[in-house]
């Protein structure tokens, strides 16, 4: 898909992404300060300090701008560590002193083609060792750099080292280097250099080496396996070494870590059990159920602390001398059984201000992405988590959809698990939040709610004048979407109340792939394949459909319009485009052919998002197919889902769509970020250009050319092939103007709309909020008022483009007392 032009109305909003989370935690091996307080981990860009009794984030320091792929201490100077980069950049940094950094530039970014997978640092000797990957090779290049450090002074050491964080290691007294090949272990001496003769390779057969590590005082190195043996080499230069097999594990041997004495060694994989071995008595101990696999595993110089990374995003930090759990630091827990990371998606919980999404297997977290902290996670499936078998795959029971109430009180969630071999678990479970115990508690527990997978849940926006607590319904690939609501089984013993099923609704025996209720909870919208359908939920009687010919794809989202203009207005996702309906004239309004990848809609204003898979982001309106703001190529990973939030504070940024809320989202790189539109009002000349260009925007009455339209327009193909139109002219309903009304009145009379007859035929309440004086009781009456309404709509829409309020005639009283020499040639007015 070619770029689209940018509008004549004027540039787009600069729209940047924030880290509310760096990334995963875990991507690297920890390392301890000197005094065992602190814990340093890299996260993505970003280097943080985390305290080991509290768990609680100190500090974050940003030396580099690509991501960290190692850090480690140096033995030089006190509190002194080395970090690396995926660029070849190498800071040298004390974390008591922010002003004493030394960086180098290794790689030079003229070389694109090269990535640095992981680093080692000898203080002795002064010698930096880096792993580099050239394009996708599956094999690296082993460097050395010596001191003075320049950039491609480098003696290459070897080129068929496998590609990870543990895959080479340097002896205490830095003379050897071993490393993991394919083929085995590869032991050289520090002065060898590829082809020389001080080399030693061992080869293990099919046991292919998982990690290697070397023996803090003497001359031994320990291997794990993918079969979970850990081998102890020693006199690994002779042809024939000396080895010692140790075996426990079942699964493959993640990561070694000898104490700082050397007596012990710990070991950890996928059975997220940390295993001590006592080498002098041949003797092990075991620290089972530590979170989901063990990743790492770290120590400190004093014995008194030990650190394992788990792959949902924590470390646990364990006491050496007693050998028991002490504390945990938690990041963005992450999800690694499932193909999408976040098959629930997020959704705002009001109580809170926080982020609703998966957590580790089986669990959702509550998490605070202002202050990047975990506030706590739920367990849903109150299952033990399965580890994985060597030869046979193991599916844990996780959470597939969720959905908050609006006063955040109760949750809904929806668990699933298919193993193809056993029967199907399916569960709906409803969570009541107790403000006297500040806890979650399983209220209702509901096997099988549909026959097939579940494609969606929503609570009810708001609730009736009669209602105690909001209805929720849900949609399946069995064909139905269930209406759900709280009833009062109060008995002797004291007030109870449960969840049950009040309305069912089904359409042509299609799957129902999504649902959604409108704000003020009296209509459903329901997507049966690429029908969307509308329903009573007091009842569940269809009331209306709404589809197109050319329209095949199966509908995956619906979000209600809000605001003046866009109440009438349900806008829908497929695969392929973005589509708004008009309730009242049941007609297509617009659509956008855009491969997207998720939909998010303002509570609190009209706007609306929709985010490609091209990683561009789109912000509209539904009432009109003409963009507000966009940008191309916000992040290098697609975002998997994305919600708005209320601001905390009032944003810098004059972005009317950024006013109320703030867009957050999640990728598939399991980071979480926030959208912001940057502001740059350092200048006098920049506040003036602003203001008169947000006033020049206003007051234009005229309909330019959008990116949103382009996108529409490079997607159709012309209706006379013999005569090409220029796509440079407005466009409607994504069709061009010029010789086009055919064509229009062509695509009207061949669409699958079920008209309404009168407004009495949808929702009266959903009526009422839009047109309260549109329903009476006598059709003629109901017609006239439809038709004046319709023509009061326009005149309106007419009116606001050319009107400019209160506020911006002070701004323009401002920009008018200025001094505009230099503007009118800026602008060129």
């Amino acid at each position: 898909m070619e770029e689209a032009p940018r509008a004549s109305r004027g540039e787009p909003d600069n729209i940047s992404t924030i880290h509310t989370d760096w990334g995963p935690l875990v991507h690297v091996r920890p390392v301890f300060t000197t005094d065992s307080k602190y814990l340093i981990a890299a996260s993505g860009s970003a280097v943080k300090l985390f305290s080991t009794t509290s768990g609680s984030l100190l500090e974050e320091r940003h030396y580099h701008e690509a991501k960290v792929v190692g850090v480690v201490p140096s033995s030089v100077e006190e509190n002194q560590f080395v970090s690396c980069d995926e660029s070849g950049v190498v800071c040298f940094w004390n974390f008591q002193k922010k002003k004493d950094i030394k960086k180098f530039v290794l790689l030079p970014k003229e070389n694109s083609m090269r990535r640095v997978a992981s680093f080692n640092y000898c203080s002795r000797r002064e010698e930096l060792f880096l792993l580099v990957q050239i394009c996708e090779s599956q094999k690296g290049n082993l460097l050395k750099f010596c001191h003075p450090f320049k950039a491609n002074k480098y003696s290459k050491m070897s080129t068929d080292v496998s590609l990870g964080q543990n895959k080479f290691a340097v002896s205490h007294c830095e003379s050897y280097i071993a490393h993991v090949s394919q083929e085995g272990l590869v032991v050289l001496g520090n002065d060898c250099s590829v082809g020389g003769i001080n080399r030693r390779r061992h080869l293990v057969g099919d046991r292919k080496v998982t990690c290697v590590i070397f023996h803090p005082s003497q001359d031994a190195i320990a291997t794990g396996d993918i079969t979970g043996r850990v081998v102890i080499w020693y006199e690994f230069m002779r042809a024939n070494p000396i080895k010692k097999e140790l075996h426990w594990h079942t699964q493959p041997v993640a990561d070694l870590a000898f104490s700082f004495t050397g007596k012990e060694l710990y070991s950890g994989g996928g059975e997220s059990v940390l295993v001590k071995w006592q080498l002098s008595e041949d003797q092990r101990s075991f620290l089972p159920r530590l979170g989901l696999n063990i990743k790492y595993v770290a120590t400190d110089i004093r014995n008194n602390c030990i650190a394992t990374a788990h792959v949902d995003n924590s470390f646990t930090i364990i006491s050496a001398k007693e050998y028991m759990v002490e504390g945990i630091i938690q990041g963005l827990a992450m999800n690694v059984d499932n193909v999408e990371p976040f098959p629930a998606g997020i959704v705002y919980d009001p109580r809170t201000r926080a982020a609703v999404l998966n957590g580790r297997t089986g669990h959702v977290q509550f998490y605070d992405f202002q202050h990047c902290r975990q506030l706590f996670h739920l367990d849903i499936t109150l299952i033990n988590y399965y580890t994985q078998e060597r030869y046979q795959k193991i599916h844990n029971t996780d959470v597939e959809h969720l959905a908050v109430s609006p006063d955040g009180h109760w949750l809904a969630t929806i668990e699933y698990r298919d193993d193809h071999q056993t029967s199907l678990e399916l569960r709906l479970k409803f969570w009541n939040f107790k403000k006297k115990d500040q806890n979650w508690y399983l209220n209702t527990c509901i096997e099988m709610p549909h026959d097939k997978y579940v494609n969606g849940i929503t609570f009810q926006p708001s609730l009736g004048p009669e209602q105690a607590s909001p209805l929720c319904v849900t949609c399946g690939d069995d064909g139905r979407f269930k209406v759900w609501q709280e009833t009062d089984t109060t008995d002797i013993y004291g007030e109870k109340s449960c969840w049950s099923c009040c309305g069912i609704g089904f359409y042509r025996h299609l799957p129902a792939t999504a649902v959604r209720m409108s704000h003020d909870g009296s209509l459903i919208a329901a997507g049966f394949g690429s029908i969307l359908t509308f329903w009573l939920p007091s009842s569940c009687n269809l009331k209306g459909t709404l589809s197109q010919p050319y329209l095949t794809e199966k509908i995956k989202q619906i979000e209600f319009g809000r605001g003046k203009g866009s109440e009438s207005i349900v806008v829908t996702r497929t695969e392929h485009w973005v589509c708004a309906w008009d309730l009242f004239t049941c007609t297509l309004s617009w659509r956008v052919s855009i491969c997207s990848t998720c939909l998010a809609a303002d509570p609190l204003s009209s706007y609306m998002a929709v985010f490609s898979a091209e990683c561009d982001v789109f912000v509209f309106e539904p009432r009109s197919s003409e963009l507000v703001s966009w940008q191309y190529n916000i992040d290098k990973h697609p975002a998997l889902s994305a919600v708005f939030v209320p601001h905390l504070k009032k944003p810098n940024s004059n972005a009317r769509w950024n006013e109320q809320s703030a867009l957050i989202y999640i990728n598939r790189n399991q980071t979480l970020q926030i959208l912001e539109v940057n502001v740059d009002l350092s200048s006098a000349k920049d506040k003036i250009a602003g203001r008169v260009r947000m006033l020049v925007q206003d007051t234009e009455a005229y309909t330019a050319p959008t990116p949103f339209a382009a996108l529409v327009a490079q997607t159709r193909v012309a209706h006379n092939k013999e005569e090409k139109t220029r796509q440079s002219d407005s466009a409607t309903f994504g069709i061009h103007v010029e010789k086009s009304t055919a064509l229009i009145q062509e695509v009207l009379n061949e669409a699958r709309v079920y008209r309404l007859d009168s407004f009495a035929h949808l929702s009266l309440e959903f009526c009422k909020m839009i047109i309260p004086e549109a329903v009476n009781s006598e059709e003629k009456q109901m017609k006239d008022d439809f038709e004046s309404k319709l023509k009061e709509r326009e005149e309106f829409q007419r009116k606001t483009k050319k009107k400019i309020s209160k506020g911006k005639k002070k701004i323009l009283q401002k920009v008018t007392s200025s001094d505009f020499s230099d503007l009118m040639s800026v602008l060129t007015l």
